[in-house]
């Protein structure tokens, strides 16, 4: 499989730099962009960590025991189907 590889012409990058340059047309970027991710990717970011609210811990913890509580009332109840009467 390999030789069919090796009989294929290997063009060469001035070559391919030549069709490339004309295709292609040049891009002047906007330099106020240029310079604003210059200086975003130089400058060392500033990391803010926001704690979270006591609130919303209390809330996540009531949540947790009233679905608890759903779970072993479902859980501990008795089924119609199993019921004797």
């Amino acid at each position: 499989m390999t030789e069919g590889y090796k009989k294929l012409p290997t063009p060469s990058l001035g070559k391919i730099e030549d069709q490339l340059s004309q295709f292609l047309q040049p891009v002047k970027p906007d330099l106020n962009f240029v310079n604003t991710l210059k200086s975003k990717l130089v400058q060392m970011p500033s990391i803010v960590v926001e704690s979270t609210k006591k609130g919303s811990k209390f809330l996540l913890w009531l949540v947790g025991i009233f679905a608890g509580i759903i779970a072993i009332w479902l859980l501990g109840r008795p089924k119609k189907g199993n019921s004797q009467q």
